[in-house]
């Protein structure tokens, strides 16, 4: 099925959310309300344009056909913040932006109205409607200082997104007790990511109900094996339920803790 035509026929019922991984670091989260929230859309070529990295799987959306409420960018990478894809994005006046200070500087470069966009840094706490944005630590080195994570929280269901992240459990305890529902996160290992192991130790602390791993299988460069992260969080975190997504994939997540 065209996913454009599964993400407008998605109906989250109450309380529920569907959520669909777009590739790499990015992902939809729709509400009942059918409220669109956009984290981290990689829809073009632009990483190739710019570092040479070739895209090894097909976007599954045009930004010309991908209508968001909110979107989110982690910080400035343009795997992350899509350069070439954003102003069509945002070309909807009632689209907000929120992001680390850089991506928000960058979009303001790119002429994003300032009155749309919203830089977070660690501890910084938004609230649209009844969707929450709560910006946490993220350790993604020299490359992006003010990278962020954050805890998501729509329809009461917690979602906490690491962003790109080193393993740094001191500094993550905060994020590691919000008591999420959904934990997602790189598995790569490059480029100063969580690796396999990395990541599953961190949800055995985090404890959350369903763990999503992401960054793979976008580039030969960045690595990332989901075969050995399942492997690793049978060792580490047995009890955690691991949702392996293809890109495009839906999953429901209800606030009682039933999945589909």
């Amino acid at each position: 099925m065209d996913f454009l035509i599964k993400l407008l026929n998605s109906r989250p019922r109450k309380n529920e959310i569907a959520l669909f991984w777009l590739g790499q670091a990015g992902f939809v989260i729709k509400d009942s309300d059918e409220k669109v929230i956009v984290v981290d859309p990689y829809l073009s070529d632009c990483v190739e344009r710019i570092w040479g990295y070739k895209r090894l799987m097909m976007p599954v959306i045009s930004p010309n056909d991908l209508k968001a409420d909110i979107i989110i960018a982690t910080h400035h990478h343009e795997d992350h913040l899509d350069i070439d894809a954003i102003p069509i994005l945002m070309s909807n006046s009632k689209t907000q932006l929120f992001g680390s200070k850089t991506a928000v500087k960058i979009c303001q470069e790119i002429k994003i109205e300032p009155q749309r966009l919203q830089a977070l840094s660690p501890g910084d706490v938004r609230t649209i409607d009844d969707v929450e944005i709560h910006a946490v630590y993220a350790d993604h080195g020299e490359m992006a200082p003010d990278a962020i994570g954050f805890i998501l929280t729509v329809k009461g269901i917690r979602i906490y997104f690491t962003g790109d992240t080193a393993y740094r459990p001191l500094e993550m305890e905060c994020a590691m007790k919000s008591n999420p529902d959904i934990l997602i996160f790189p598995i790569n290992g490059a480029f100063g990511n969580l690796n396999a192991e990395e990541a599953a130790k961190l949800a055995s602390q985090v404890k959350a109900r369903i763990t999503i791993p992401s960054h793979f299988w976008t580039f030969a460069e960045h690595f990332g094996d989901p075969y050995e992260f399942e492997a690793k969080m049978k060792e580490y975190s047995p009890d955690c339920q691991r949702v392996i997504l293809c890109q495009g994939e839906e999953f429901r997540y209800v606030r009682n803790g039933k999945s589909i």
